[in-house]
């Protein structure tokens, strides 16, 4: 498909000039609409998706300063190319263009082969502006099915440091959750049922994670694992953690299935914070950004012990979590690698304020 030729908004409240700027532009393919007054022209920015501006200066009402100062303020529009019109020779009149966020200015009257030359200039610059959001919109939409938009935003800003293979000590909240008895359940079911709604199930778990700014780490069949504090550190990465395995277990609860009325998931969570090593493991062509170390086994070890709908962390996640939730001690519990055990803890529930 051939592609369409940019559209330029030319506004001038000047007739001949809109006329001296539509044949000019015509000649060079370029699709024109025009204004005669800011607030149409501002109308028109919008719903006609220009992808550049010539802006006379001088107009009655709203001034081409004012109109420029909108386009900025747009969030949709900030990086609109302007090129202001202009008969004021004085350098403070430019200034004020500038101030305002014109990209370019042309003396009137104008000389075609400039204009042309400006405007071309100026749309290249911006295919290239908007061929790079394109690619950052990519970036996260990638990033996003691991972490969430927070975190992706601080990968995108800082690649060389975020992406780069390596690892590095760091304190983290490590979750491990799965499902209880849904294996021989799934067993039972038609395939496609049984895949049905462990995608039901994992879009709400990923969700929670993502919403409380945590990285997920990987599927193991209907359970998960994930981890809050790298590669964003935050000092309540433990409280995130434990929140989030409460929300979890809250959304599970109202959880439905139409065709399966008498269907209730139930997961065990488990949660240990402590000192992992979190970096970009792989090579140049695979990489994933992960956590490794005995913290983590200890957090898969409380999740295994975990029962349906139980949320089990262990003494240093609660020593970070101690004022803000209620628990029930469970004693040590022991863990491979942990020769006098580790103290467990049953989260019942967050305290209020």
């Amino acid at each position: 498909m051939k592609p369409l030729p940019p559209r330029i908004l030319a506004v001038d409240d000047n007739k001949q000039n809109l006329d001296l700027l539509t044949k000019a532009l015509t000649s060079a393919k370029y699709e024109t609409i025009t204004a005669t007054d800011g607030p149409t022209a501002l109308n028109l920015v919008e719903s006609a998706a220009a992808d550049l501006v010539l802006l006379d200066v001088m107009m009655p009402g709203m001034s081409g300063y004012e109109v420029c100062e909108r386009i900025r303020a747009n969030e949709t529009t900030r990086r609109l190319p302007v090129v202001m019109l202009t008969a004021l020779h004085d350098v403070s009149h430019r200034i004020r263009g500038i101030e305002a966020g014109a990209d370019d200015f042309l003396t009137k009257p104008f000389n075609r082969e400039e204009l042309l030359t400006r405007v071309k200039s100026l749309l290249r610059i911006k295919t290239l502006h908007d061929d790079l959001e394109a690619k950052n919109h990519l970036l996260r939409t990638l990033f996003g099915r691991y972490v969430s938009e927070e975190v992706a935003a601080e990968i995108i800003a800082d690649p060389e440091r975020r992406l780069k293979l390596g690892g590095e000590k760091r304190e983290v909240t490590v979750l491990f959750g799965d499902l209880r008895g849904f294996t021989p359940l799934a067993e039972r079911l038609d395939p496609q049922d049984a895949v049905e709604i462990l995608n039901v199930y994992l879009k709400h778990v990923i969700d929670i994670v993502f919403e409380h700014t945590g990285v997920l780490d990987k599927f193991r069949g209907d359970g998960v694992m994930a981890f809050f504090g790298a590669p964003i550190g935050h000092e309540d990465h433990s409280s995130s953690a434990v929140r989030c395995a409460l929300a979890m277990q809250e959304r599970l609860k109202g959880l439905s299935f139409t065709r399966f009325p008498d269907l209730h998931l139930n997961m065990g969570i488990g949660i240990n914070t402590g000192v992992v090593i979190a970096g970009n493991i792989g090579s140049e062509r695979r990489t994933d950004y992960t956590v490794i170390g005995n913290e983590v086994n200890v957090a898969q070890r409380f999740e295994s012990n975990a029962g349906p709908g139980q949320i089990l962390i262990t003494g240093s996640t609660y020593e970070h979590v101690r004022d803000v939730v209620e628990v029930r001690e469970l004693g040590l519990l022991r863990v491979a690698g942990k020769q006098d055990g580790v103290l467990a803890y049953d989260v019942l529930r967050w305290r209020k304020p």
